[in-house]
């Protein structure tokens, strides 16, 4: 059993991190930016309505008496199906 503890021991001066780890920490800073950058992009595609132009909206819904061209629900979308198969 002894010789296993001396296979396994090692000196503390020995251990260093090397190229491997400093390539591997690099490539993930730079996947990280990319995907920070590419967030961004699309955050700035959303476009959320103000507070104004939602009042404004729910203004004209009152006036305009509602949506009465709804359809009933069982009556499905030309859209919303799907190709024939």
């Amino acid at each position: 059993m002894r010789g296993a503890g001396v296979l396994f021991a090692y000196e503390a001066e020995d251990i260093k991190p090397g190229w491997v780890a400093l390539v591997l920490v690099l490539g993930l800073a730079v996947a990280t930016f990319l995907l920070w950058r590419s967030m961004n992009k699309q955050l700035r595609r959303i476009n959320v309505p103000t507070k104004q132009e939602i009042q404004d909206a729910e203004a004209a819904e009152r006036h305009d008496g509602g949506d009465t061209a709804q359809r009933p629900d069982d009556e499905p979308d030309a859209a919303e199906e799907g190709p024939p198969g």
